[in-house]
């Protein structure tokens, strides 16, 4: 990856969905759900023809995106030991299942960040990239991924 020279921000908010943290001990535990939002970094070494980092406009697929995943959907993390329960009300139409390794903030964000990084990369033709992903669940708390390349190159 070249080293950027121009940044721009984007947020997406708005996401209300549930989940839970199998493995605590703590109230997270059971199912919980926030209304995420999504802030993402991209850059790029070159502007495109119309001067931008990323096309706004053209985030629909990103949208999209976030949508099927994150509104009014259930998360759980693909090793639950509840999931055929959460597989059977899925079938029957109860709650919306989405799984991936990690359902919780940091997880999310390294989970958003690979799905979203490749299809900047894809609508950019590789000249742009997504550098960091922070993931809030409410006012007070978010987790943040960068990829290992970008907190080198932020220093």
């Amino acid at each position: 990856m070249n080293a950027a020279n121009f940044w721009s921000t984007k947020r997406f908010t708005g996401f209300p969905c549930t989940h839970r943290q199998w493995r605590s001990d703590a109230h997270c535990k059971f199912v919980h759900g926030y209304s995420r939002e999504f802030y993402f970094e991209f850059a790029c070494s070159t502007l495109s023809p119309e001067g931008w980092v990323v096309d706004f406009g053209g985030l629909k697929s990103v949208k999209a995106w976030l949508d099927h995943m994150f509104d009014h959907t259930f998360l759980a993390s693909d090793d639950d030991p509840s999931m055929q329960a959460f597989r059977e009300l899925d079938l029957q139409g109860v709650i919306q299942l989405r799984t991936f390794a990690n359902v919780g903030m940091e997880g999310t964000a390294e989970h958003v960040y690979e799905h979203v990084n490749a299809m900047i990369q894809e609508l950019t033709g590789g000249r742009a990239w997504v550098t960091l992903v922070e993931v809030r669940e409410n006012e007070k708390n978010s987790a943040i991924y960068r990829p290992v390349g970008e907190r080198q190159r932020q220093g």
